[in-house]
Parts: C-alpha cells; sequence; structure tokens
C-alpha cells in the first residue's frame, strides 16, 4: 500500500573549510501516497540533499523526516523500507541481469523460489524479461536503467527515491524512459519522489513540483500551475521559456485584474495568486513565447529582429517599443503570414494567458 512521507522544517548544513554552508534551509512537504512529485532546480539548489536526508543517507541538522506518521529521522537507511535509484546505476559488472536484480532479495534471505517469482515479474514489468543472461555491458543505457529499476522495485520498497535517473541517456531514449517510469510508478502505486534539473522531465512526469532554489523551496503546485502561474521571476524563468514585461500598474480591482502600463501601452492581465498591487506599482508581465503572436491588428508595436523556421512552428525574436526584446513562436502551417526580420509587426497575447508579478 501506497504511504505518505512528510518533511517538517528539514534543514542542512554542511561545514566546509571552517565555512557553514546552508544547504537545505527550512524545507516542509507533504507527499501523498501514491505521488510522483519531483524536485526541480538548478545544480546545488539543494534538491539531492534533500533525497539524501529523506533516504538516511545524510542527517538533517534540524527538523524531522517522517514515513505514514511514523519519524523516521534517526532509522538506519536499511530499515527505513526506501528504495533509491542513483544517477549511476550501479549495476554488478560480473553478475547478470538475473543476479543483479535478486542480489538485494538474497541479501534479505528470501526462498530461492520467491526470489525467481519476484526478479521475473520484476523483469517483465520493465521489458527485460528475455534478458536475465546478459551481463551489464551487453546492454544499452537504457535497459541498464531498468534493470536498476528493476532490481529496486521487487524489494517492495513503501517509497521509491529516483535521483536523475536519466540524466546519462541520450535525448530520444529520455524520452521514452519518462513515459516508462511514470507508467511503472502508476501501475505499482508507489508514492515516489523524483530529483531533475531538466523541466520537461518534471512537467511531463509529476503529479507535483517542487521548484528549489538556494535550498529554499520556490513554489509547489501541479505542473500546470507552476507553468501557468508561476508565483515569482526565478520559477517563471526557470520553467520553460518565459518573456518579462516591465510595467507600471495604472489601476487594480483589489483582487485579480490589472491595467498595466507597458511602453505606453495599456494591458490587462491577471496578478499572481495570492499578491496585491496598487496603482503605481511596478509590474513585471509573465507571457509564454506561444501565447505572444505576432498580428496584423492591435497590439504592441515592434519590429522582428530574426525569423527561424522550426517544423511545427515560426520563432520570432521581437523588438518592442523601449527597447524590450521578446520571444514569440507561431505555429506554422501551408500559406500562413510569415514573417521576416526588419518588418514591422504587432503582438498581441489573451489577458488570461499573462500574469503580472512583483517586479
Amino acid at each position: 500500500m501506497a504511504v505518505a512521507l512528510e518533511l517538517l522544517d528539514v534543514s542542512k548544513t554542511f561545514r566546509r573549510d571552517k565555512e557553514e554552508i546552508l544547504a537545505v534551509d527550512s524545507v516542509s512537504l507533504k507527499v501523498e501516497p501514491g505521488e510522483m512529485a519531483t524536485f526541480l532546480g538548478p545544480s546545488g539548489c539543494g534538491k539531492t540533499t534533500t533525497l539524501r536526508m529523506i533516504a538516511g543517507f545524510e542527517a538533517p541538522t534540524r527538523g524531522s523526516v517522517s514515513i505514514d506518521g511514523q519519524d523516521v529521522t534517526g532509522v538506519p537507511v536499511n530499515r527505513r523500507d526506501i528504495g533509491f535509484v542513483f544517477q549511476n546505476y550501479a549495476l554488478f559488472p560480473h553478475m547478470s541481469v538475473y543476479e543483479n536484480v535478486a542480489y538485494g532479495l538474497k541479501v534479505k534471505g528470501e526462498a530461492s523460489a520467491d526470489i525467481r517469482r519476484k526478479v521475473r515479474e520484476g523483469l517483465d514489468l520493465v521489458g527485460l524479461g528475455k534478458a536475465e543472461r546478459r551481463l551489464p555491458n551487453r546492454l544499452s543505457g537504457g535497459e541498464q536503467q531498468r534493470v536498476a529499476l528493476a532490481r529496486v522495485l521487487v524489494l517492495q520498497p513503501r517509497v521509491l527515491l529516483m535521483d536523475e535517473p536519466l540524466s546519462n541517456l541520450d535525448a530520444k531514449l529520455r524520452i521514452h524512459m519518462r513515459s516508462e517510469i511514470r507508467r511503472i510508478q502508476k501501475h505499482l502505486d508507489v508514492t515516489c519522489l523524483y530529483v531533475t534539473h531538466d523541466q520537461t522531465e518534471a512537467l511531463t512526469m509529476s503529479d507535483r513540483i517542487i521548484v528549489m532554489r538556494k535550498g529554499r523551496v520556490e513554489q509547489v503546485g501541479a505542473p500546470m500551475e507552476i507553468y501557468s502561474d508561476p508565483r515569482s521571476m526565478f520559477v517563471a524563468d526557470f520553467i520553460g521559456q518565459a518573456n518579462m514585461l516591465p510595467g507600471v500598474v495604472v489601476t487594480s480591482d483589489g483582487r485579480a485584474l490589472l491595467t498595466v502600463d507597458v511602453a505606453g501601452r495599456m494591458l490587462s492581465v491577471r496578478a499572481v495568486r495570492g499578491e496585491t498591487f496598487s496603482r503605481g506599482d511596478s509590474a513585471a508581465i509573465v507571457v509564454r513565447p506561444e501565447n505572444l503572436a505576432p498580428t496584423d491588428g492591435e497590439g504592441m508595436p515592434g519590429r522582428i529582429i530574426s525569423s527561424t523556421f522550426l517544423g511545427g512552428r515560426m520563432e520570432y525574436e521581437v523588438e518592442l517599443a523601449g527597447g524590450v526584446t521578446v520571444t514569440s513562436f507561431d505555429p506554422f502551417m501551408p500559406g500562413k503570414r510569415l514573417w521576416s526580420e526588419g518588418e514591422e509587426t504587432v503582438l498581441s497575447f489573451d489577458p488570461k494567458a499573462a500574469v503580472a508579478l512583483r517586479a
């Protein structure tokens, strides 16, 4: 049965060369049973350290880790019933696929018949049912990752932790493997925490994303919420591509709708949830490139700086009045109006597709 996991005010300080470094700063989080939650952020933001504290490889300087309501902060790694899939697959090179997957079960002292059954079920689950006798050096990177995953899954851990497991694979294989990992996680209904710096991985695999920066949690939410309603300039810029249009608030209804002056154009936008603005406040309008379309109609005038054909879309770099440069993605269709470098154009967007943040 899937379990819940909770972090309460977890912090971690390292001492290096007589200097204290705060790697994780007061992280509190609850992961629901069967949920796939992803820590996302740049290198050095504290996501792997947080995962290692959940696993028991690192002890928190402050705070607690609980699994199903039981405090496991001081419980050794081998008694937490947690599975960990590492960035490097850590397979035994002299052992066959079968022996690698069976290793943990043998250490636990399970009966031979149970080991055979569980190993075969695990290999079938990851699509390697016919690879039992092969050695790791005879496998592709994706196959090795599947073996590493099966080796953990046959132990039936209460929580599955994965630290950038796809970073060593090529782009095409990463796309396939992230779908496979999500399928297996859903099939087993296992509570899973996943670490990545790849925003596409996080958006496509997660029930919720925890965006981290400098050891702190910037925002927690479902992928669509994180993408469409970023709570900070960092989240807006880190998740996908974002245009930031500087402006000044002209009117506010006191709730969610604002009129913002951007280079002399009055634009109607949403305020970020939980933020209130007053007349005269500086604001940054965040609008995604796919929501910013060139047109012959009304909108923000600009000049095409570059025009690039990317197969399914045209990508335009546009200089607006005031010198602000923005990016526009326009779906390509034969016969559609195309814009060339140096042409004057107008950009428009749906007010619902943009959000105003505190600048």
